[in-house]
């Protein structure tokens, strides 16, 4: 699929473009302070578009009936928001170019505290080696004394020189958060392959547009103005959409479905972590449970509720829906079987066809 930065990127900050989620989930309710109202956050055979009619809307939900929507035709918007600055480019095309950035290779002494030094390694437990322990001989990157690695590993490194092979000895903490690595002694298969000198820089080529699926430099460039357009008009139009005011309490059904969007993507890693999503509560975020950590966020949640109400209010009101080929056109048929088509039309609904609407029929100052 073509890397364009206007779906990819735009896909990852999403509010509710979250990681599917195991099957295998925590039946739990929790109380609203302020409504009273029961919240169910079961994430058993949780599904993304759960609570969603076909078109992307809530199901049995009609959303003007709870949202007094702000003026938003012929809302005045500034040419700034409409064009791209070339310095926020150049900034996206950095952070492109660091992927591509290399070092002289210093070879001809050991490597001391401080320095940057390109390293492969294989870690084991008990003569077995586990998950996300090894760099697959790709080589990785850290720095003495400012890379974060578990216990002294990088501390070990030096005195050694470039081309040497030899073990690191470490110990996981007890809350590491993976069971089989909670306090366990391992040993790493290191090589030093060179310490980092000068910092070469890379210049942007056709080559490497066309890792991003681009013919030319200008072609990427082209894509990144687009992306920044986008989310520049993004923020004008939340910003705009957060002006709409409550009726009436935000609905159980929307108020559940923005706190289960939200917690599936906690229950995706704590799955991956092999805890609770309690657990994962405490250990990671440093709540006491799931429960402490949904009534702290509430305000947060009603707010993503009454944001997903408005646009659903909008959409209502001007027979705005978004198709199967709208979806395909956002370049998200791929995901369609992990997130279902309902989730994604709520997504492109939300990030294109009102947002789009709205700017559309607005007056450029």
């Amino acid at each position: 699929m073509k890397k364009t930065f206007s779906i990819l990127l735009a896909l990852l900050i999403a509010a509710f473009a979250l990681a599917s989620c195991s099957t295998e989930g925590q039946s739990n309710v929790v109380t609203d302070p302020v409504t009273g109202q029961k919240i169910d956050y079961d994430l058993t055979n949780y599904s993304d578009s759960d609570g969603l009619d076909v078109n992307g809307f809530f199901k049995d939900i009609t959303a003007l009936d709870y949202v007094t929507l702000p003026e938003y035709k012929g809302v005045r918007i500034s040419a700034e928001v409409l064009e791209a600055n070339e310095a926020d480019v150049e900034e996206q095309i950095a952070g492109i170019l660091d992927e591509y950035t290399t070092y002289d290779e210093i070879t001809d002494r050991a490597v001391e505290d401080g320095d940057t030094v390109n390293i492969d390694y294989v870690g084991s437990v008990d003569g077995v080696e586990f998950d996300g322990g090894s760099t697959g001989g790709m080589g990785t990157e850290v720095t003495i004394g400012v890379t974060n690695y578990i216990d002294d590993f990088l501390e070990q490194l030096i005195g050694h020189m470039p081309g040497d092979r030899f073990n690191v000895y470490v110990t996981f903490p007890v809350t590491y958060g993976v069971d089989s690595l909670n306090g366990k002694d391992a040993v790493f298969d290191v090589t030093v392959n060179y310490i980092c000198g000068d910092r070469i820089d890379a210049e942007l080529t056709d080559e490497i547009a066309a890792d991003y699926g681009f013919e030319t430099v200008e072609d990427l460039k082209q894509d990144i103005r687009d992306w920044l357009v986008t989310q520049q008009k993004s923020d004008f139009f939340t910003e705009l959409i957060y002006e709409s005011e409550l009726k009436n309490d935000v609905p159980q059904q929307v108020l559940s479905f923005v706190v289960k969007s939200d917690l599936s993507n906690y229950k995706y890693y704590a799955d991956a972590y092999e805890v609770t999503l309690d657990e994962f509560m405490y250990s990671y975020l440093g709540y006491e449970n799931t429960d402490v950590y949904i009534e702290y966020n509430m305000d947060s949640y009603r707010n993503n509720a009454l944001y997903c109400l408005a646009i659903q209010a909008i959409a209502e009101k001007e027979g705005l829906t978004v198709t199967d080929m709208d979806v395909s056109d956002a370049g998200l048929s791929d995901y369609v079987e992990s997130y279902g088509m309902p989730f994604l039309k709520q997504y492109v609904l939300q990030t294109i066809t009102v947002p789009t609407f709205v700017t559309d029929n607005a007056i450029v100052e």
